[in-house]
């Protein structure tokens, strides 16, 4: 019978704290605020001109999404195409996709400032005999989002 309790509370525990994502939770106009990586747990943030702070995600209900990736300096921003993909979400992720070909594979974490965080998600360590390949490959990005 404790068993059974205990089983019951872990399950309970991990239901009420777990974040599930809904589509509601990524639906909107979504530009970038912050992006960096994570190095030894720590966060690393990237200087990003005004031109960079201007890449965005429309995240449509439908099943569509844009994204518009900016580079440049300030004055001088170069806007590339415009990227028209699909999006699902699978467990805590979102995928943007045409057909077959998955074109981001990000985690999502919901802040509560009324961010979002995007975090490269991968299935499997990359292992390979040159270690700085390896390490770059298995870095984890981030892109923290404000809803606009």
């Amino acid at each position: 019978m404790k068993n059974l309790i205990l089983l019951f509370t872990l399950f309970l525990h991990a239901s009420v704290f777990s974040q599930t994502l809904k589509p509601e939770s990524v639906v909107g106009f979504w530009k970038l605020k912050e992006a960096g990586f994570y190095e030894n747990e720590k966060k690393v943030s990237k200087e990003f001109s005004n031109c960079r702070l201007m890449r965005n995600y429309t995240i449509w209900d439908n099943g569509y999404a844009i994204y518009n990736y900016i580079e440049g300096s300030d004055g001088h921003c170069s806007p590339s195409e415009p990227r028209l993909t699909f999006w699902r979400i699978v467990e805590n992720r979102i995928q943007f996709y045409i057909e077959d070909h998955i074109y981001e594979d990000k985690v999502v974490k919901i802040n509560s400032d009324g961010t979002i965080t995007f975090e490269s998600y991968r299935e499997n360590q990359i292992v390979d005999s040159d270690k700085s390949f390896e390490k770059l490959v298995n870095t984890i990005s981030y892109d923290i989002l404000e809803k606009q």
